[in-house]
């Protein structure tokens, strides 16, 4: 209890915590751990390279061991891993593994048995906007040939969680849009090794591209897959553009020759030999025109509060999808996408059911979330997110204009939806006995030692620097994930415990949707939830 107290009064005195030690944390134990239950499968289909489904790796309670054998020690640094890198006569291996294993590296652990791929064909690089070049770094890993792809993935994803104190943000955010049924990556954890250095716990992030579209779109994963960024035009707002001359075509939305240099940077289609007509941008011009109301009538906000504006963005995008999204996302906190930034995030364009390569002259768009370490309470901007304002996200984030939710929004019938469906997710899933449960206390196997062991053998003691790089003691792991403790660090950025903030943003929402139901009653879209994935319209 004392060292509660005093962990409590130093966050009081100071605005950089260096948590006191309570004993040794970094000591792994062995905690009960339950196998992963039965694999569900997404289409039956097992992948014809790999001895598994894709489901299989990222299904309940899965953790794997990934290892990288002869790796040239010149292509170490994240500096000499900025572009994609292959070294010949390197192996990249996958294991099983338990979360609650001893060994950094443990290879002695793992067994012939265990191993579910090995290949040659493979590059490496660093990743990520806020962990490029940072000491522990986000990796990506690419299967160069498809005979050496990952059940039937072309990539995978190593993401550092570099301003997850707890390392268990994304785990809990993906799982919130999985119940919200939002068309969203995937998410497990493995340990990372190269020859035989310990590289830490990595959250593994399924990544977006054909084989994902293929996964949740079926036979409309042909179309354009544009990821947001902020680049060239500047923020990736989706506001309205417009030339000198009146032009409002694909042609607004980049400047940039490069496509890695555009704030809208299309990732399926854009190679040379593919055809230039799908890389006009086109498709996203006549989509942005829809969210602004280009050509409706009436003035100001009055004119998306009509039937007129609902349907046009019904005809052309998966609108109950990204509202679901919406209310998630405003429940987390999360504010490194669309909320704030605005970045960070995919559009896909899969055309319609009945003509699925008629996705240029019929548009049909879907909103694809990415990225969630900074949710459930981190923040660098001194924003209380946890208060943060369920409709009007600008007066929260002070942040540029977010047509695309603004404008939703302000049409009562959607906003109705939207309202129905954050109240669900209270009732349901975004509660903080539920998110307890889940977590469980340590030796319970439940989220907190499906990371812990991994998480303290990055550093030799309670406060000793990480030598993965990371930039939180075991400590303040421990106490800001596991105790669910306020932290500060790095002069500005802060974060919540999480089941802390999770009580706070719920007390918030309900504060607010009471004054809501004033004008839209419980229940008034006629909406019933869970609500089924959007069906692409024929």
């Amino acid at each position: 209890m004392k060292c509660a107290t005093d962990f409590l009064r130093l966050v009081a005195a100071t605005a950089l915590v260096s948590l006191p030690a309570c004993g040794s944390t970094s000591e792994p134990g062995a905690a009960p751990y339950e196998a992963p239950p039965a694999w569900e499968d997404d289409d039956g289909k097992a992948d014809a390279v790999t001895e598994g489904k894709k489901s299989d790796f990222f299904a309940a309670n899965t953790f794997w061991y990934v290892r990288v054998k002869s790796w040239d020690p010149q292509h170490m640094s994240p500096s000499s891993l900025a572009e994609a890198t292959q070294v010949e006569g390197a192996e990249l291996e996958v294991f099983r593994a338990r979360p609650d294993m001893a060994g950094h590296c443990p290879d002695a652990e793992v067994g012939e048995g265990d191993r579910v791929h090995a290949t040659a064909d493979f590059s490496l690089r660093t990743s990520g906007n806020f962990t490029n070049g940072t000491p522990k770094s986000s990796y990506k890993v690419k299967f160069t040939a498809k005979s050496a792809r990952l059940f039937g993935m072309r990539a995978l994803n190593l993401k550092a969680m570099w301003n997850d104190v707890s390392q268990l943000r994304e785990s809990i955010a993906w799982d919130q849009f999985r119940k919200a049924r939002v068309a969203a990556p995937r998410h497990t954890y493995a340990r990372f090794c190269i020859d035989g250095r310990y590289y830490g716990l990595y959250s593994v992030i399924e990544q977006v591209d054909e084989s994902f579209l293929g996964t949740h779109f079926g036979d409309n994963d042909e179309g354009n897959l544009y990821k947001a960024y902020w680049e060239d035009i500047g923020p990736a707002t989706l506001e309205h553009r417009r030339g000198a001359d009146g032009d409002d075509s694909g042609r607004q939305y980049f400047t940039a020759s490069e496509i890695e240099e555009r704030t809208y940077q299309l990732q399926t289609n854009e190679k040379p030999d593919d055809d230039p007509k799908l890389q006009t941008y086109d498709d996203l011009a006549a989509f942005i025109r829809t969210v602004n109301g280009v050509g409706l009538p009436g003035d100001g906000k009055a004119k998306f509060d009509t039937p007129q504006y609902r349907e046009s963005m019904e005809a052309i995008f998966d609108v109950r999808g990204f509202l679901r999204w919406a209310g998630v996302n405003t429940l987390l906190g999360a504010w490194d996408n669309y909320y704030r930034t605005p970045s960070n995030y995919y559009l896909y364009n899969s055309g319609p059911k009945s003509e699925p390569k008629g996705f240029m002259s019929r548009p049909y768009f879907h909103w694809i979330p990415w990225d969630y370490d900074n949710s459930l309470g981190v923040d660098p901007m001194g924003i209380d997110w946890q208060y943060g304002d369920i409709v009007d996200w600008r007066k929260t984030s002070g942040g540029p204009a977010i047509p695309l939710v603004e404008n939703l929004l302000a049409n009562s019938e959607l906003r109705a939806y939207y309202l129905d469906h954050l109240d669900y997710v209270l009732d349901t899933a975004f509660r903080e006995d539920l998110l307890s449960e889940a977590l469980g206390a340590e030796g319970s196997g439940g989220g907190i030692d499906r990371v812990r062991v991994s998480a303290f053998l990055e550093a030799d003691g309670p406060q000793s620097p990480p030598h993965t790089g990371r930039q939180f003691t075991n400590d303040q792991v421990y106490w800001n994930g596991f105790e669910h403790q306020e932290l500060w660090w790095a002069g500005s950025m802060h974060a919540w415990g999480i089941k802390h903030f999770v009580i706070m943003r719920q007390d918030s929402a309900r504060k607010q949707l009471a004054e809501w139901r004033k004008l839209h009653p419980k229940g008034s879209s006629g909406a019933s939830f869970p609500d089924a994935p959007t069906a692409i319209p024929e």
